[in-house]
């Protein structure tokens, strides 16, 4: 893991985008020495969006379980609602 500042990262914003292209590690940017921001690349981003949408479907599915409400019929509902739309058009 790479650490620069603000300041270094203004002045070779380049070279550390080259750098994180060559070493596939995150960059951790700093204000005085403490953390603010973090560069990845656009494939880990990708999978961190990926697995951060995964999370959100669980948390959603869990609540829909304690509420009893199935997947199914969601479906149907949903599918019901889009059906009688399309009518009006």
């Amino acid at each position: 893991m790479l650490m620069v500042s603000i300041t270094q990262g203004k002045r070779d914003f380049t070279k550390i985008i080259q750098s994180l292209e060559k070493r596939d590690k995150e960059i951790v940017v700093t204000r005085r020495g403490e953390p603010i921001a973090v560069i990845v690349s656009y494939q880990q981003f990708k999978s961190l969006k990926k697995l951060s949408d995964w999370v959100d479907m669980i948390k959603i599915s869990e609540k829909m379980k304690k509420r009893g409400v199935k997947a199914k019929d969601l479906y149907e509902a949903s599918r019901k609602d889009l059906e009688e739309r399309c009518k009006l058009l």
